[in-house]
């Protein structure tokens, strides 16, 4: 299960608060959307001037892109880079979905959007934590769980 794609920030950290994970691991998690794509049907109702956070040329863009094609990158700077430029865009309002916006619109998440885009090294490191302890979610242990010889089949 998966955020939706319009959450706000209070919804954002209920869910992640569920799994054990605090604003911060969300925020850096959310880092990862600084790769991928995602279908127009997620972040079209967005464009066309309906969403005021929302930069109005990367809404110009995201029309023609969706024009065109069926997605959008999540970053389109460094589409296939893992860095901290989905910070540096949610700076300028060209979050895609609207629940990446709002960690920069929402004042209670600001000031870490703003640290992660101008100090890479220490997004990385918060991302490295987090997803450890999202790694650590719904780990099924001694009689719950298994080890297979073949990950395709039960033993």
């Amino acid at each position: 299960m998966l955020p939706h794609v319009d959450d706000n920030l209070d919804s954002l950290n209920a869910f992640f608060y569920t799994l054990g994970l605090s604003q911060i691991d969300m925020i850096a998690l959310s880092g990862a959307h600084t790769l991928g794509a995602a279908d127009c049907g997620f972040f079209q109702h967005r464009t066309k001037g309906r969403d005021p956070s929302m930069n109005p040329s990367f809404d110009a863009q995201l029309q023609g892109t969706c024009a065109r094609q069926n997605s959008a990158f999540l970053d389109d700077v460094t589409p296939v880079g893992f860095d901290n430029s989905y910070f540096q865009l949610l700076q300028k309002g060209r979050g895609l979905l609207g629940s990446d916006q709002v960690l920069y619109t929402d004042e209670r998440s600001r000031g870490t959007v703003d640290y992660y885009s101008s100090n890479q090294g220490t997004f990385f490191y918060d991302f490295s934590v987090a997803m450890t302890k999202l790694g650590r979610v719904g780990v099924k242990t001694a009689v719950d769980g298994e080890i297979r010889r073949d990950c395709r089949y039960p033993n």
